[in-house]
């Protein structure tokens, strides 16, 4: 399999994975750790499924991934993370894509985030998978500028959902309005929850990962992405 490091127009070093034969192109947004060992195992799980992937350094910006010690660094590192900025990283990965594909956003934690506001904000984008992103933030600010929920309406493309029931980033309450708010669109949108699970569930790298849960979601997704995109 082929992987390499190419450098998008807006200067974003992009992490590229197969040789471009493939179904689809796949822009993978990692957690807020940023490129890490368990996020490029799903990317190259995806090569295998004949797609093309590209992997944004969401934190080049910042001159890297910030100190993520505790809770508060988290939290901090995610509030600087301008979503609007995010959104142009994640469009510029997919140009580093061969053209004529179907194009995917797909992301975890900050990056499922980043996958559901992308159905929304990116033009053309062929369907949407989110695994565990925020639905609420917690205040607004010049990085955070809208509600995620309030800009639901302009989705035009399928969005799948995975979350745990016992994730406290997008609680289950939260979960609620989020697929009251998909079911009332008619772009197709689906939620699934995985019981007894937390945040992190798909990382292998954390003590949250759940093997039995992660492997249900990615064959949820295969399917997802079978019916969503042209044969």
């Amino acid at each position: 399999m082929r992987e390499w490091v190419l450098t998008a127009p807006s200067g974003m070093p992009v992490r590229r994975l197969g040789d471009g034969a493939s179904r689809g192109a796949v822009v993978l947004i990692g957690e807020v750790q940023g490129v890490d060992d368990a996020l490029l195992e799903w990317g190259r799980r995806l090569v295998d499924d004949e797609f093309t992937v590209a992997v944004p350094d969401l934190w080049w910006r910042h001159g890297g991934v910030p100190a993520l010690g505790s809770p508060d660094a988290v939290a901090a590192a995610v509030a600087r993370l301008d979503d609007g900025f995010a959104l142009r990283d994640v469009a510029a990965a997919l140009s580093v894509c061969p053209a004529g594909l179907p194009r995917v956003a797909m992301g975890f934690c900050v990056g499922g985030l980043l996958a559901r506001l992308a159905t929304a904000a990116l033009p053309g984008l062929a369907a949407g998978v989110e695994f565990y992103g925020r639905i609420v933030h917690p205040t607004l600010s010049l990085e955070k500028p809208a509600q995620p929920l309030d800009l639901l309406p302009g989705r035009a493309c399928p969005l799948l959902c995975h979350f745990g029931e016992l994730d406290t980033v997008a609680p289950p309450h939260h979960v609620d309005e989020l697929e009251r708010r998909l079911a009332s669109q008619a772009v197709p949108g689906r939620v699934y929850r995985y019981p007894g699970v937390g945040h992190g569930f798909m990382n292998r790298g954390r003590p949250t990962w759940n093997a039995a849960a992660a492997e249900l979601a990615w064959q949820r997704t295969g399917r997802f992405l079978d019916e969503a995109l042209p044969a």
